[in-house]
């Protein structure tokens, strides 16, 4: 198992995927709860205690809703203090339903708890590194295995320990570490792809770099024709080096430098930005004094990019108005990027939506201000 596949999730790998396949942890955290009602409703004849059945509903409900309103794009990424809640709240709904039976439980009625654990285990695979999943399996299926052999000691069914024990581990052992090994195969694809990108991304800058040089000597080479070659063909025929003639040459050669240290030093990110914004660039709408762009992740820096060519080829933001603002702070760098929207009426939200969900993920506190008619998104990094 690689490093990567035990830091990262599929979330933080793929935004844009996990944020497609959002509607199964919806359909999963209904499910927990429709599935739970049922199966108490089944129960009822057999319940002792129908305040602790009613309990055990609540928390599944609590679970349900940590599950929808977690992995929700607004809330990324998913914590691990929620993957925790999320399994807990349904471990102890378990519990709770198994006391409500008293000794009146069923083997085949009432352990019906460790399913909607595994469920559970397996919804949130995408969610969180593998290592965790696995973890978390393997803790789940020994509290739920306490369980039901605490429940069978004073139900009046009688089983051997291990086929209880057994029966109630094995869904929740075989859903999460089958939701891991989903996780570490989707995982192992996406390295590989990038390892091929890279490779092709590496190939196509050696065979563009000939082309670009090409291109900047042009450049250079028209500036040339366009100003220094006059001065020199003026010269020639007056055959007299005047003070204005020093100064106009000094003015030329002074610009020439600038121009070309403004583009050895030029970052990553005000490439993207004067190459999405073309002539609507301004050579300002970068500001980094400190040259943080640099530390970016190959990830931050792929989801900054998108979202700066959304909101440079759509309709949402006036482009004119967009600045990126780069700050050092104490915990590492914050960007804040501000724009004014066309109109109060512009679907930006909707628009901008996927882009700000995968900022939320490969970035941190991602917070949004919107304020009439200026929109204005923070968000930090650490530069270490």
């Amino acid at each position: 198992m690689t490093v990567l596949a035990e830091t990262e999730s599929i979330q933080q790998l793929d935004p844009l995927g996990t944020l497609d396949g959002r509607p199964v942890s919806v359909a999963a955290g209904g499910g927990l709860l429709v599935f739970g009602a049922v199966m108490t409703w089944i129960s009822v004849p057999d319940i002792a205690h129908p305040v602790l059945a009613g309990i055990a509903l609540i928390f599944i409900a609590l679970s349900a809703v940590t599950l929808v309103v977690g992995t929700s794009p607004l809330r990324a990424p998913f914590s691990g203090g929620m993957h925790a809640s999320v399994v807990g709240f349904l471990i102890i709904a378990f519990a709770l339903s198994s006391a409500s039976l008293g000794a009146n439980s069923a083997l085949l009625t009432d352990f019906w708890g460790p399913l909607l654990i595994g469920t559970a285990c397996m919804a949130l695979a995408p969610y969180r590194p593998i290592a965790e999943l696995v973890t978390m399996g393997v803790v789940a299926s020994i509290f739920t295995g306490f369980i039901a052999l605490v429940q069978s000691s004073v139900s009046a069914f009688h089983a051997p320990a291990i086929i209880v024990a057994l029966f109630a581990i094995t869904p929740v052992l075989t859903m999460s570490i089958g939701g891991a090994a989903f996780a570490r195969s989707l995982i192992h694809t996406h390295e590989e792809w990038a390892s091929r990108a890279q490779r092709a991304t590496s190939r196509q800058l050696r065979r563009q770099h000939a082309g670009v040089a090409r291109s900047v000597q042009q450049d250079r080479v028209t500036i040339l024709n366009r100003d220094i070659v006059p001065l020199f063909a003026e010269l020639a025929q007056r055959g007299i080096i005047s003070p204005e003639d020093r100064m106009r040459a000094a003015e030329y050669a002074e610009s020439i430098r600038e121009l070309m240290v403004t583009e050895v030093n030029r970052s990553w990110l005000e490439s993207v930005v004067a190459n999405s914004f073309g002539s609507f660039d301004d050579g300002k709408r970068v500001s980094d004094p400190n040259r943080l762009a640099g530390a970016m992740t190959a990830h931050q820096r792929t989801a900054l990019r998108a979202a700066v060519l959304a909101v440079a080829t759509g309709g949402e933001i006036d482009r004119r108005s967009v600045r990126l603002v780069i700050e050092k702070t104490d915990v590492g760098a914050e960007i804040t990027v501000t724009g004014a929207i066309r109109s109060a009426e512009s679907p930006w939200r909707s628009t901008l939506s996927p882009y700000l969900a995968v900022l939320r993920v490969v970035f941190t506190g991602l917070r949004i201000s919107y304020r009439s008619p200026t929109l204005t998104v923070r968000f930090t990094y650490d530069i270490s």
